[in-house]
């Protein structure tokens, strides 16, 4: 890269873009390979050390306070103090901010608190920290995925600003439009290799998406299993929750396999949640069975006959100290307790036929739950609502963090439940895993529903990235 310039880095969700800026920043240490920074081989040590070399990290998600002041945010452990004390010298504080802002023209107060600036404005407050650093390669990941139409061309417009007063960008992102406004420079990633680096001006959209997702899917044609797929059993339409999505509408049927597809910020798993009662929402018609019904919580939820496998197994779906037979029979004791004791050798056998039922590889059903592999953690999280009354099964990144030899067998529970008449969500963002298993795909983008597509439609996978981003 050159000074002044703007690259960009695309690829398919999990081709290794963020993997590899981290690498960059110093986040994870790299196995091999070399990082030349002004032509001088660097071994980047950590976050502190990469802000040393210049390299600055600007991440989709904002980190800040939001309780302190903007000028608090920029200056978040180098405040200036008074000359006698300890004490932080404020009004120096709010001048070096106001000079700052005014230098970088970026048109924020200074002395409001960072709660109160819009998503836009939180995001130049994270890059005026940056540069008062004085950063010299700005890493800028997902920066629009929360940005309304005009705050995006204002951030355009910095980046030009930035690029003429001689800064180094590398631009992640899923908006191919931005990278034909704002680059100069692209490179694909694919499965964490470089596909390869080309000018902007030599590539269009659909060079760029083919790039990208260059494979060959027949192979998938054949392999999923036909099933009966009958009525609907579940419907939402007109979801709307401003700022987040906008009349998102999806049904799924007994025996179907429904795949919701997007890429980072799309609104996935926002949908769900808000659908089942984690997250308020402004509007929605939710049905089951065909009667209207409003989820309070995802336990209400759940005793309605909808499940829900959540991305984060570790941290949602399984209490790792607790043995598989408590993990799987945890949210329904009471079906193994008699006069306030529960029966040990009813819950035992239970839980043994659950996890036996679907192929948990363990010592025994007092094993703990977090000395399992990934793969046999999400089966522990299954087996919780295998033998329970449940229609609708919705599984959120159901193999990320799983080896391939597991995934298969996740697949294949997968297709059991639905050969046994359970509607079935599956969340996803990989491409491939989708057109393994699914008999339809909802595509997602920019917080609604960009096309549904048949098995025979998204069985292409340049028709599938096209709608995710949005051409």
């Amino acid at each position: 890269m050159e000074r002044g310039t703007c690259h960009a880095l695309v690829g398919e969700n999990g081709a290794g873009k963020s993997t590899l800026m981290k690498v960059i920043s110093g986040i994870i240490k790299r196995d091999s390979g070399t990082i030349k920074i002004n032509g001088k081989a660097e071994e980047v040590t950590g976050l502190r050390h990469a802000e040393e070399l210049g390299i600055a990290f600007v991440p989709q998600e904002l980190s800040f306070v939001s309780q302190f002041t903007v000028a608090e945010n920029i200056f978040l452990g180098e405040e200036p103090a008074r000359a006698k004390g300890a004490l932080i010298d404020w009004k120096h504080l709010f001048e070096r901010a106001e000079t700052l802002l005014e230098e970088l023209h970026i048109n924020i107060p200074a002395r409001v608190t960072a709660r109160e600036l819009s998503v836009s404005d939180q995001q130049m407050m994270v890059i005026a920290r940056i540069l008062s650093k004085n950063a010299e390669i700005i890493i800028m990941d997902e920066p629009t995925a929360r940005l309304g139409h005009s705050e995006i061309d204002s951030l355009m417009d910095y980046i030009r600003l930035l690029k003429s007063q001689g800064k180094t960008i590398i631009y992640i992102s899923h908006r191919l439009e931005e990278i034909f406004w704002v680059c100069d420079n692209v490179t694909v990633l694919r499965d964490g290799s470089t596909i390869d680096t080309v000018p902007v001006n030599s590539v269009d959209n659909d060079r760029l998406i083919h790039m990208m997702v260059n494979r060959d899917v027949n192979v998938t044609a054949q392999e999923k299993h036909k099933t009966n797929i009958g009525d609907v059993v579940f419907s939402v339409d007109h979801l709307c929750k401003k700022g987040l999505l906008d009349d998102v509408s999806f049904s799924v049927r007994r025996g179907e396999i429904l795949g919701l597809f997007g890429l980072v910020g799309a609104g996935r798993s926002e949908a769900i949640r808000a659908v089942l009662g984690v997250d308020k929402y402004d509007q929605a018609d939710i049905r089951l069975n065909g009667k209207t019904v409003k989820f309070k919580n995802i336990g209400q939820a759940l005793d309605m006959g909808i499940a829900l496998v959540p991305e984060e197994r570790r941290q949602q779906g399984i209490l790792p100290t607790l043995s598989i037979r408590e993990n799987i029979t945890v949210g329904h004791l009471r079906e193994f307790t008699r006069t306030g004791l529960i029966d040990k050798k009813k819950e035992s056998g239970y839980a043994a036929k659950a996890a036996e039922s679907l192929g948990v590889a363990c010592r025994s059903i007092a094993q703990h739950v977090g000395d399992l592999s990934g793969g046999n953690q999400q089966k522990v999280v299954i087996a919780k609502y295998i033998d329970r009354d449940i229609q609708v099964f919705i599984l959120d990144e159901p193999t990320r963090g799983i080896d391939v030899g597991a995934k298969d067998q996740i697949y294949k529970i997968i297709d059991d439940l639905a050969q046994r008449g359970m509607a079935i969500i599956v969340i996803s963002s990989e491409i491939p895993e989708l057109q393994l298993m699914c008999d339809r795909v909802c595509v997602m983008a920019g917080g609604r529903i960009s096309a549904e597509l048949s098995r025979e439609e998204f069985l292409a996978s340049d028709t599938v990235l096209k709608h995710a981003i949005g051409v």
